[in-house]
């Protein structure tokens, strides 16, 4: 029998760790060991706004009120290189803007349709009035209108069936009585 290669002095034991790498144990009051990775977690959506603020538009401030020696002084020199087009041609300055009234919930006529007309769709049109008001409550005028166009429909429809529906029992009772 033949002894095996002697180690060198200073190298490890066959099956102990290599002096070069860190054991690996737990940290204090961790279950991770201490060379892994921190797990990964994607972010809380209820902190989303706190890693992208929300959009704030860039406005630019009149030329008058530039103060120091960048602010533009007087006309431009000379025609401008592009035709500026406001509009139909000749026709004076462009109209204000007109404000824009919110548009109606129509709470009551639903209420009514409710009542008096159809049960089934006089409910639909309460919560799309109830919608409108919502949105309005919030601002948000496109969904508004897109609800109260809804509403307006679902009331009108509302109506007519109710009415259809009562005239068609009377002509049936008139029918049934007179035969």
């Amino acid at each position: 029998m033949q002894p095996g290669p002697a180690a060198a002095p200073g190298s490890p034991e066959p099956g102990a760790a290599a002096p070069h790498e860190a054991p690996k144990e737990p940290a204090a009051g961790s279950t991770a060991f201490a060379g892994d990775p921190p797990p990964y977690s994607p972010p809380d959506p209820k902190t989303c706004h706190l890693l992208f603020p929300p959009f704030q538009p860039v406005v630019c401030q009149p030329a008058a009120a530039w103060p120091g020696p960048y602010a533009p002084q007087g006309p431009p020199p000379g025609p401008l290189p592009y035709t500026i087009y406001d509009g139909q041609l000749g026709a004076g300055p462009p109209a204000a803007p007109r404000q824009q009234r919110p548009p109606k919930d129509y709470m009551v006529e639903a209420v009514l349709v409710t009542i008096f007309c159809c049960l089934l769709t006089g409910l639909v049109a309460l919560v799309y009035s109830n919608e409108t008001r919502a949105a309005l409550s919030r601002g948000d005028l496109a969904r508004a209108k897109l609800a109260s166009k809804k509403t307006q429909s679902l009331v009108l429809f509302s109506l007519l069936f109710g009415l259809f529906a009562s005239f068609s029992w009377v002509v049936y009772v008139l029918v049934a009585l007179y035969q």
